[in-house]
């Protein structure tokens, strides 16, 4: 896609002051996109990332919230649409994990994981769908992980394998309720990355090396183009293999 052909979209990224959404962020604004960067806690982070935007000649806002609390995100949606003019795109990139084997999970840990995946995605979802239906378009994507479509036991990690996953059914059933509205709803799941947490080897990956920012930047950057407003419901596995 070229530096403008996102020129006059206006998009808001949650999770968006650094890694995954940060650099989501940034692709969007460098193909012309205004962009409001979600926060929960990480303030000055976010505020670098606006300023990066600024820089690449777009409007960028910072936009706190706590997503897993349903008025919080309708707040932060009406402050984006405020400073932005509209929201056009929505990139869904929060996602809580814990770390914990299942027989270690405190009831406070299972919520944490499913409010900070599938919860907050359906918040914002709920709060921009309005808008976007008035302005009889819209682009959502959210981002899961490349196994949110397998039923295969996660035992480390099971509250946010099931919020990833129930996310997916969210999305399907989203691109199907909204399709009518102009407004399409797709997933990206990535798979290792070159920062993940946790590391798998290599040999695994068919690809035989991590992904990057780049890739995911490039799957993002084609789900909310025109060019792909025939496509809505679909999941983007950006794993170089991985778990397909």
């Amino acid at each position: 896609m070229s530096a403008s052909g996102l020129r006059g979209r206006r998009a808001l990224v949650t999770g968006a002051a650094r890694r995954t959404g940060r650099a989501l962020a940034l692709a969007l604004a460098e193909n012309g996109a205004d962009v409001a960067v979600h926060y929960r806690s990480s303030e000055s982070d976010a505020v670098a990332v606006v300023r990066e935007i600024e820089m690449l000649g777009c409007r960028g806002a910072c936009v706190q919230a706590d997503l897993a609390d349903a008025g919080q995100a309708e707040r932060a949606i009406d402050e984006a649409r405020r400073s932005l003019g509209g929201i056009d795109i929505l990139v869904n990139n929060v996602g809580a994990i814990v770390w914990k084997q299942l027989d270690e999970l405190s009831p406070e840990d299972w919520r944490t994981s499913l409010d900070g995946t599938v919860t907050a995605t359906w918040h914002t979802c709920r709060a921009a769908i309005p808008g976007m239906r008035a302005q009889g378009f819209g682009r959502i994507v959210n981002i899961l992980d490349a196994d949110a479509d397998a039923l295969a036991p996660v035992v480390f990690a099971t509250p946010y394998k099931i919020g990833k996953t129930a996310a997916l059914v969210l999305t399907k059933s989203l691109a199907e309720n909204e399709g009518p509205h102009g407004i399409t709803v797709n997933a990206i799941s990535p798979g290792v990355l070159d920062d993940s947490e946790r590391k798998v080897a290599l040999e695994r990956i068919p690809a035989g090396r991590p992904g990057t920012y780049a890739d995911l930047a490039s799957a993002l950057l084609f789900l909310v183009s025109d060019e792909a407003a025939y496509v809505t419901g679909t999941n983007i596995k950006v794993s170089g293999g991985y778990l397909i």
